[in-house]
């Protein structure tokens, strides 16, 4: 069995440096554009090539964090950006967009990929249809179990990368907005601004949760897995990844340090020997434990436990413990000792053969000439060839055989140096990598396959009404709960399609009996599947096969609920919803093949939509409460217990006494967090209504007046579209346009 890899953090040079000498494996870092953390030092294109090289010369290697989503305007970036990295021996590149993941695997071929946990993988199926598509290791989601991460592990055979200790997110990752709606601050562009982080008060129908309630029920405490080590070796975990890009150095290094370690004690004395002392779970705590430690979501699905209950501020660390740190993993940069022979013979080229460890090099340089005048002594040519100043190498020997009375220019023995240096380097660093050779791709030849690839799919997939300008506009609208559907049936508007949430009813009866009740009142109704699926939901996913097959088509909302539906070979249109990103065209080029429609996500501006909605059938949610967060905990089983029912009686208020809708969701055992006022998109639905993109209405929280109400209006709107006489009068009174202005940042 391979031993498990050990993968540190590095916001910055010197972090790097501290992971490499405390004993990283690898090092996970970003540079100065599309990375998860934009508010990280990170490396200039300089820094980071020298840290790829400093790592190679000691068997370690360097991953690039990609894992934001990229704007089709920045699109044009990437390659430039990512080349030299390539070119240096980059061994690794963690991604989040499909468009990115799609660009890198056809532009840079020989690039491993690895997948973000920004891409929210939860199960088997996402990622068999990964490994299809290139992919090399998942970094799941951090909610899944030590089971699940085993189960995915034997099913693909992809490397597993999970997170071991640091910060945890209290959202799935990938699918929060809390930030980015509330301050613009984008946690998909690495700007998350930590909403999460302060108080909030749990409500349940509109009554203070008393008792002992945390003020801070989305803070997570911080993860620390140390004493699991052998439990997750074990289970098949190929890389254990330490979170903090963000933290100082001296954290990277002394965390680093303590993991290797007991990594060690296990491989050297098994389950047997190994024991985490008290010493040491001091020291972790004393760097930059944010309030509390716990184990993370490996042995558990959510809990109270897991909460911190007081202001989830940084703990000081051990000033003496820092210095330490310091004095022995950061000060200065390892040398690799190095032995020189040289051969300096009148009528003969200059020779000079490196050898460090078991790695020899050897050049020549010009011929050596007989001194007219001065003659260069034995003491030059050292003083020139032991002059490795900024180099990776310090000189442990030189061996110099020159005979007198010769001539060689002291700039050709600098030259000399510098060739053989720069051969040494090379040979070092391929006799620790696995035959690396980058190699490119011509884009026409690419781009023409890609093309080809596209006819094809477009010949052999399902019949479905693509938008026109002759085709009337219609209305799409998404139900969540089963008294809204009463709602729909008594207002007079006929829907281009309606959208059942997979949960709103309980078998196959109640499905029948809602398709009768409602087949009559729109045109298509799709069938949509959980915000999160994972090894749970089996049983649920093949329960709801009957209702699908009944469907007109399904809308899926994550890469798990595709992958399921293209293993049960479901041959009715497939959808995506708003949350299954599409920002760029390469990414929507990915997905035309394989999906029938797309939903426009919620951070991009109009301005920015325009490129994505030429090609494709394009929806986009004109009205709705904006889910903030999908999560694995729970507001009602921290505050009060399970409820063992799902139900919209809880809500989140904050300090500016602002109130967030939540739904708890047991079926699948997550939560839906709302934004406090629905997004509306009113003034654009009165001006556009010509245009290819249709228009949805997504319900959640509103009775069934409210949705009668609600779709009498927006359909009014596109009655009295081009007459501006008619005033149509609105039933709500608070409302956010989100990004439609100006995009996420």
């Amino acid at each position: 069995m391979a031993k498990v890899e050990l993968l540190a953090p590095a916001g910055n040079y010197e972090s790097f440096l501290g992971a490499v000498h405390a004993g990283a494996d690898a090092v996970y870092l970003g540079g100065d554009k599309f990375g998860a953390r934009a508010f990280a030092d990170n490396f200039s294109e300089e820094q980071l090539c020298k840290a790829i090289r400093y790592a190679h010369l000691f068997g370690r290697k360097v991953y690039l964090t990609l894992n934001t989503l990229i704007k089709e305007k920045e699109f044009g970036e990437l390659y430039d950006y990512i080349k030299p990295y390539y070119e240096a021996g980059l061994d690794g590149i963690i991604v989040q967009d499909m468009g990115v993941f799609s660009f890198v695997r056809r532009r840079f071929p020989n690039l491993p990929l690895h997948v973000s946990t920004q891409m929210t993988v939860t199960g088997i199926h996402a990622a068999r249809l990964l490994k299809k598509e290139g992919a090399v290791r998942i970094v799941p989601a951090r909610e899944l179990s030590l089971e699940e991460i085993k189960e995915i592990k034997e099913d693909t055979g992809l490397e597993m990368e999970t997170f071991i200790h640091g910060a945890m997110c209290y959202c799935y990752s990938g699918q929060c907005l809390f930030s980015s709606i509330l301050g613009g601050r984008s946690g998909n562009r690495g700007k998350c601004a930590q909403p999460c982080r302060l108080p909030y008060e749990i409500l349940d129908n509109g009554k203070p949760v008393t008792g002992n309630v945390s003020s801070y029920p989305l803070s997570l405490k911080d993860m620390c897995t140390i004493e699991h080590i052998p439990d997750l070796i074990e289970a098949g975990i190929d890389s254990f990844k330490i979170e903090g890009r963000m933290k100082k150095p001296e954290y990277a290094a002394g965390v680093t340090a303590i993991y290797r370690k007991y990594i060690d004690l296990y491989y050297k004395k098994g389950r047997a020997g190994f024991k985490v002392t008290k010493e040491d779970m001091k020291m972790l705590e004393a760097l930059y434990i944010r309030s509390e430690i716990q184990d993370g979501y490996y042995y558990r699905h959510n809990g109270k436990e897991m909460i911190t209950h007081g202001a989830p501020g940084y703990s000081g660390s051990d000033d003496k413990l820092l210095l330490m740190i310091r004095s022995r993993y950061l000060e200065k940069e390892w040398k690799l000792p190095v032995k020189m022979q040289s051969y300096f013979y009148k009528g003969q080229e200059a020779v000079l053969t490196l050898s460090c460890k078991d790695v020899y090099v050897t050049v020549k340089g010009q011929v050596v000439q007989q001194a007219m005048k001065q003659p260069v002594t034995e003491q030059n040519i050292k003083d020139g060839l032991g002059a490795l100043g900024e180099t990776f190498f310090e000189v442990k020997e030189i061996e110099v055989d020159a005979q007198e009375d010769i001539f060689y220019p002291l700039k050709a023995i600098k030259d000399l140096r510098r060739e053989a240096v720069f051969k040494l380097q090379k040979a070092l660093e391929e006799s620790n990598l696995p035959g690396f050779e980058p190699q490119e791709i011509t884009e026409t030849k690419e781009m023409n396959e890609a093309k080809e690839m596209h006819k094809s799919k477009e010949q052999n997939k399902p019949s479905f009404p693509t938008n026109n300008m002759e085709k009337k506009k219609g209305l799409r609208v998404l139900i969540t709960q089963m008294e809204q559907v009463q709602g729909l049936l008594e207002c007079d508007v006929f829907p281009d399609r309606v959208y059942l949430d997979g949960d709103i009813c309980k078998d196959a009866q109640e499905w029948k009996l809602l398709w009768d009740k409602i087949k009559e009142s729109c045109k298509e109704i799709f069938i949509v599947l959980p915000y999160i699926i994972r090894k749970r939901d089996k049983d649920y996913l093949q329960a709801i096969s009957g209702a699908l097959k009944m469907a007109d088509g399904c809308m899926v909302r994550n890469m798990e609920g595709y992958g399921f539906l293209q293993e049960i070979n479901y041959g009715k249109p497939v959808c995506a919803d708003a949350g299954f990103y599409q920002w760029n065209k390469e990414s929507r080029d990915f997905w035309l093949g394989k999906m029938d429609g797309f939903c426009i996500p919620y951070e991009l501006s109009g301005r920015e939509q325009e490129c994505l909605t030429d090609e494709g059938d394009w929806e986009q949610v004109v009205y709705g409460r904006l889910p903030m967060m999908v999560t694995a905990n729970c507001v009602a089983k921290t505050s009060k217990g399970c409820l063992g029912k799902s139900s919209f009686s809880f809500s989140l208020k904050d300090r500016y006494q602002t109130e967030f809708p939540v739904y708890t969701n047991c079926k699948h055992c997550y939560n839906v967090i709302y934004n406090s006022v629905p997004l509306s998109l009113h003034d654009k639905v009165s001006k556009d209504f010509t245009k290819q993109t249709m228009f949805r209405l997504d319900f959640t929280t509103e009775k069934p007046k409210q949705v009668k109400e609600i779709l009498q209006y927006f359909d009014g709107l596109s009655e009295a579209w081009g007459d501006k006489k008619v005033l149509i009068s609105r039933p709500y009174d608070q409302f956010t346009t989100g990004h439609e202005k100006k995009g996420a940042s």
